[in-house]
């Protein structure tokens, strides 16, 4: 049984996406490999401090899911695949407790040695009746620049696809990652002002807080991409706007 390295695990809304302003337990995984990809992500990140798979501590898989009080369980980071055998022991045990788990990741990491892992997991759970392959509850995926570079194995498991639009996110780019992900819904995020939260609209989910005011900049290209195909949606970041985590 492999323990995960947990940074925080708390109960808010969904902040972003499509999800957003639904109740879920967060948990927040520590590691992050945008720094050593190259990842232009790292230059807005608001959770740097768990970037180093040394930061937090290990949990066992049923204390993390005794921590689950809601039907909705949001495994995030850093990039939460990474820790690879945690990750699928979790989705193995929670699909047989009746817990749907999304999972918040960059994309780099393939999904289908995690799956083939849990599958593993549930099958040897004495009483388990599996489904003959586990899924995630809910999988929203946000490519990072400068390449935007997904894993192959999520071809056709991709249900939210999450694209920020900084300086690097063009219509064609953003064209060509919703053609390769047929079915997922597309949802454009502008960037957020970055550093201390003002006093008055609390702090942001990551520890340091961020400011609850969009980038004017991103915000006009986000709002200019949704425009352009209504089939789009555009994703603030709610829990920044509520002050909440």
């Amino acid at each position: 049984m492999a323990p995960l390295r947990v940074l925080e695990i708390f109960h808010s809304l969904q902040g972003e996406g499509y999800w957003s302003g639904v109740p879920m337990t967060f948990v927040r995984l520590a590691g992050c490999n945008a720094a050593e990809l190259g990842l232009g992500c790292t230059a807005w990140c608001d959770t740097p401090a768990g970037w180093a798979l040394d930061e937090g501590e290990d949990r066992e898989i049923g204390e993390v899911l005794s921590a689950v009080t809601l039907p909705r369980l949001c495994l995030t980071g850093g990039e939460p695949l990474l820790q690879t055998g945690g990750v699928a022991e979790l989705i193995g045990e929670a699909e047989q407790r009746g817990i749907r788990v999304h999972v918040e990741t960059n994309g780099t990491v393939d999904p289908l040695p995690i799956l083939e892992l849990a599958r593993d997991y549930a099958t040897a759970r004495p009483g388990a009746t599996p489904r003959p392959f586990p899924e995630f509850g809910w999988a929203a995926v946000s490519p990072k620049p400068p390449d935007y570079a997904v894993a192959p194995g999520w071809a056709g498991l991709v249900d939210e696809l999450k694209l920020v639009a900084d300086e690097h996110l063009d219509a064609a780019t953003a064209e060509r990652l919703a053609a390769a992900n047929l079915g997922a819904f597309v949802c454009i995020q502008p960037l957020y002002a970055q550093g201390p939260a003002p006093p008055d609209c609390g702090s942001g989910r990551g520890p340091d807080g961020a400011g609850a005011a969009p980038q004017r900049t991103s915000s006009e290209r986000a709002v200019e991409l949704v425009m352009r195909h209504p089939e789009w949606r555009l994703s603030l970041q709610l829990h920044k706007h509520l002050g909440i985590r």
